[in-house]
């Protein structure tokens, strides 16, 4: 069987993307033939001329690929925001044309959850999920999200995962000086804000810590520079981070935080901390909240609630925190539900079903 998946560029060392992790963990490990087909920006490409001609030949380009390499299946990765709507509509469009069925795999954005600002955007949006065959998403709570609103769409549900085998041996001593991490896009979506006045009150109120951020993104000068101006030399900021670099650096932080205000679906650097027993306090949206249970395996916050995100820092700072367990159900929690042996075996499934139904039509 032949795949043509899409995804933003494979590069881990040049582009922060999930969906560009979880595409080259299927590429890698799955059974099909897969053909990558890129989508998406890299970090911190410009928007110009050159950039529009290549929009404009999309199209083309992916009708050709799917002509020239005998593609059987497409995987067509999209989050639900303006721009990735109004692109994979058109290659879910050129798709049909060329008689292929779509798997539809939905990885977040701002109107996963909430309802679309604009009536022309969500046609357009429901015009391309009645395009799929199946449409993938990441959790209980956006299947709901997404049948409250469009009736009749064959949705499944097939959380993210992460590769096990590829995690080299972590081995944790409790240190008094924690360092808390994240790891991701530097957008105001992720809750940049939050993260730097919880960091100026507890710096105020004498918490010692450090802090590391790996990413990049549009607001990297900024919260580079706020957050180096508020704890000096006990922030670092590592760029972007990929492979066994990245393994080791979250094995030498403590906490993994990510208090997101929208748009997130199920994040890979989210399951990825918690694969290296790092305690997790992230926003308890989307499909954040099917992962994490506050206070067993790590703790949620409100988005936009800086005070809480202070509350439960201040909470893993002090000695009260029972910091082996809260590690040792973190790992438990990703080798039980996400690990990616389970997940690949489900996916080829899904494409085997696709595939017979479209033939029998």
């Amino acid at each position: 069987m032949k795949v043509l998946i899409t995804a933003p560029s494979l590069d881990e060392n040049a582009n922060v993307s999930g969906i560009s992790t979880l595409a080259r963990q299927i590429i890698k490990g799955g059974a099909a033939d897969f053909y990558h087909f890129r989508a998406g920006k890299k970090d911190g490409e410009k928007t110009g001329g050159k950039w529009l001609l290549q929009q404009i030949l999309l199209v083309p380009r992916f009708l050709q690929t799917i002509r020239r390499e005998g593609i059987d299946i497409v995987h067509l990765n999209t989050a639900l925001v303006p721009l990735s709507i109004g692109r994979d509509f058109a290659l879910a469009s050129a798709a049909r044309i060329a008689g292929q069925p779509i798997l539809l795999h939905l990885h977040g954005g701002r109107f996963l959850m909430n309802e679309f600002e604009s009536r022309s955007l969500a046609a357009l949006a429901e015009k391309m999920f009645r395009l799929a065959s199946v449409i993938v998403v990441l959790s209980e709570h956006e299947k709901e999200s997404l049948e409250s609103r469009w009736r009749n769409l064959d949705v499944r549900i097939l959380p993210n995962a992460v590769a096990l085998t590829e995690i080299p041996p972590i081995e944790r001593a409790l240190k008094e000086e924690k360092t808390i991490v994240f790891l991701g896009r530097l957008h105001e979506s992720k809750g940049l804000h939050e993260i730097i006045e919880a960091c100026r009150v507890l710096k105020n109120e004498g918490f010692n810590f450090q802090f590391k951020c790996f990413g990049a993104g549009a607001l990297k000068d900024f919260f580079v520079g706020e957050m180096s101006r508020i704890l000096g030399d006990k922030f670092y900021f590592g760029g972007i981070v990929a492979g066994a670099e990245k393994w080791r650096q979250l094995a030498s932080c403590d906490i993994f935080l990510l208090p997101s205000r929208y748009g997130e679906g199920l994040p890979m650097a989210m399951l990825e901390a918690m694969a290296a027993k790092c305690v997790v306090v992230a926003s308890d949206v989307a499909s954040v909240r099917a992962v994490i249970k506050d206070g067993e395996n790590g703790f949620t916050v409100e988005p936009y609630n800086a005070a809480q995100v202070v509350e439960k820092l201040k909470f893993l700072l002090s000695e009260k925190a029972h910091w082996e367990s809260l590690q040792r159900q973190a790992r438990a929690t990703v080798e039980e539900k996400f690990a990616f042996e389970d997940y690949i075996v489900k996916l080829q499934s899904l494409y085997a079903e696709i595939s017979s139904l479209e033939k029998k039509q």
